[in-house]
């Protein structure tokens, strides 16, 4: 962050009455420049339009390339500037009282990488696949390098086969680049290739080439390999695709599972499902046994569902751990569980009389290899469950109970809740034009939730308590180890650099899992009614702490701290407090709508 004149933003509040306090004791009247977007004095941007913000005494005049930006009440002026050429300049000037100050940022369009060639060689840019692939019948091998422009291009699978032709790509579809070739080889059965090189071939006179070996390597798989899950952090993917969250993912697996590999790409093992599923896993989570072994799959035994005082416990008798998914749904509440690998010997399921939260226990043979449990609860919540793996390969699925709330007027009353606040550490989160951060929004509105929740008589869990970084599995062990109902994650919003902040503002509620809608909807109901827009409900939402399913949890975003208004509502004291009251609020009215009430007496009189 570049700073000219008065620095008063040195130190963000921790532990301080209210951020908009410390700024407002910390400054004077002087005039100041604090710019914000770009943080550096050069930046290196591709795309057209570019966000910029900066600071400086409210009673100021600002100009951002000569056009004059409206000064908030906390000193944030913003503009999108238009990046149209190689490079562009940022002018921002601030004058006050006959005193002025300035400076100049720049924007940099990142500068093409060209390949290094000389006639008839072939450039180390632009090759594909680029890393180790393996690939099974049916599938498709496709290759790309970048070379000289008009040749006949092949490439060789070496050890296999020899001089694949490969195709001159226009240029308009693949960025303007010239001498892009492509090609492709089918797998077929009964190839069978182990850490093959490929090698790039451009024609060079009648009898030879220029050649390319790659640094990848390429297999052909013509049956399964069994892996076994070595950490107990282990996830399943949908697919390879992947953004800032991540690749989408069907949830976490136990450390001990068997997986049938078939593939890999783009550093991720291919794990087949079933018959008609595949799902992609780490290389770091997966070791690889004996390929001799024949694919992983057992039979199921009979089913046991009993139950305790807090959890009902669902033991399904396998003899390999296999890989699962979990799905739920809603109205009414079920837990659906699908084995793979399993195919049934169940022939009877024994219910006793302790499983009180569970209504039905039914089994269905979905695909040869794809056995299902679905699981009906006696309650309208679902308030979390856990998959493992017991003694030998039973498998275990323990769904908690409702809690017990002993007052309708306190419902929180000895409840346990986990608050978690967002970012923290060398992870600062998103950043307004004021110049405050998120981790510190988050952990002061976190500070007045807390408060608030013990004046109503929770236990409260902090994932974290001051400006420290903690990690997203810490804060759900956290969770989990202190038997926490569930989690609320504090954060604030922001947009991208190539977006207009005075457009895009409010606030909104984010849940992964179907089972948890109804706290996140309630959260999203309460944050509207403070007068905030409506930027929505979201589900399927790929974000570490709605991932787990062993409580219910609920990401709220509270608003936008990239917009300059609803940044100055973000650091007001008096709204922070009105957006705990709502989250205290919003949870009081799930407990009642979704635990048991354990006495009436102190219902309120109509």
């Amino acid at each position: 962050m570049k700073q000219i004149g008065l620095l008063f933003l040195s130190c963000l509040f921790i532990n301080a009455v209210t951020l908009g306090q410390e700024i407002e004791e910390s400054k004077d009247d002087s005039l100041y420049l604090n710019i914000v977007i770009p943080e550096q004095d050069t930046i290196v941007y591709s795309f057209s339009r570019y966000r910029v913000a900066a600071n400086t005494n409210p009673g100021a005049t600002a100009y951002i390339n000569g056009r004059r930006a409206k000064v908030y009440s906390s000193g944030a002026f913003i503009a999108m500037i238009d990046h149209e050429d190689d490079t562009t300049d940022i002018i921002f000037r601030v004058e006050m009282d006959g005193e002025s100050l300035s400076d100049t940022m720049m924007l940099v369009r990142p500068m093409p990488e060209e390949p290094n060639l000389s006639k008839n060689i072939i450039s180390d840019l632009m090759v594909e696949p680029g890393s180790d692939v393996w690939l099974e019948p049916g599938e498709a091998l496709n290759v790309q390098f970048q070379g000289k422009p008009g040749e006949d291009a092949y490439f060789n699978i070496n050890g296999f086969t020899d001089n694949i032709k490969m195709e001159e790509v226009s240029p308009r579809l693949v960025g303007g680049k010239e001498g892009v070739y492509r090609g492709t080889y089918y797998v077929r059965e009964g190839d069978a290739v182990k850490d093959a090189a490929i090698t790039f071939k451009i024609k060079k006179g009648l009898l030879g080439y220029h050649k390319r070996v790659s640094t990848f390597k390429i297999s052909f798989l013509p049956e399964p390999i069994v892996g076994v899950v070595i950490t107990d952090d282990a996830y399943l993917n949908v697919g390879l695709g992947t953004d800032r969250l991540g690749g989408t993912k069907y949830g976490t697996i136990p450390e001990g599972v068997k997986l049938n590999i078939t593939g890999m790409q783009q550093g991720m093992y291919k794990v087949r499902l079933s018959e008609s599923l595949d799902a992609w896993i780490p290389r770091r989570f997966v070791e690889l046994t004996d390929e001799e072994l024949e694919p992983v799959s057992s039979l199921t035994g009979n089913i046991r569902v009993s139950g305790n005082a807090r959890h009902d416990l669902i033991r399904v008798t396998l003899s390999e751990k296999l890989p699962y998914i979990t799905t739920q749904e809603i109205d009414p509440n079920k837990i659906i569980v699908d084995i793979f690998g399993a195919t049934s010997n169940t022939n009877w399921k024994i219910k006793y009389l302790t499983s009180e939260g569970i209504e039905s226990v039914d089994w269905e043979q979905v695909e040869n290899d794809r056995f299902r449990l679905t699981i009906k609860l006696n309650n309208t919540q679902n308030w979390g469950y856990s998959i493992d793996y017991g003694w030998g390969a039973i498998m275990d699925i323990r769904i908690k109970r409702p809690p017990t709330i002993t007052s309708v007027i306190k419902p929180l009353t000895g409840r346990v809740i986990a608050v978690d606040a967002g970012h923290g550490g060398s992870n600062n989160g998103s950043l307004g034009a004021a110049g405050y951060q998120e981790k510190d929004v988050t952990l002061q509105i976190s500070e007045l939730l807390k408060a608030q929740l013990e004046e109503a008589g929770a236990e409260v869990i902090m994932t974290r308590t001051d400006d420290s970084y903690v990690y997203m599995s810490e804060r759900r062990e956290m969770t989990i180890e202190t038997r926490a109902d569930l989690l609320v994650s504090i954060h604030t919003n922001s947009i991208g650099y190539g977006s207009d902040p005075l457009q895009i503002k409010g606030t909104g509620s984010f849940y992964k899992h179907i089972a948890f809608k109804p706290l996140a909807e309630i959260m999203y109901n309460r944050m509207t009614s403070l007068g905030l827009d409506d930027y929505g409900l979201t589900g399927s939402f790929n974000f570490t702490l709605n991932a787990p399913i062993e409580f219910p949890n609920v990401l709220v975003e509270t608003a936008f701290i990239s917009n300059p208004e609803e940044e100055i509502l973000l650091t007001d004291s008096d709204f922070q407090h009105k957006i705990a009251e709502q989250i205290v609020a919003g949870l009081e009215q799930f407990y009642l709508e979704h635990s048991f009430i354990e006495s009436v007496s102190d219902m309120p009189e109509k």
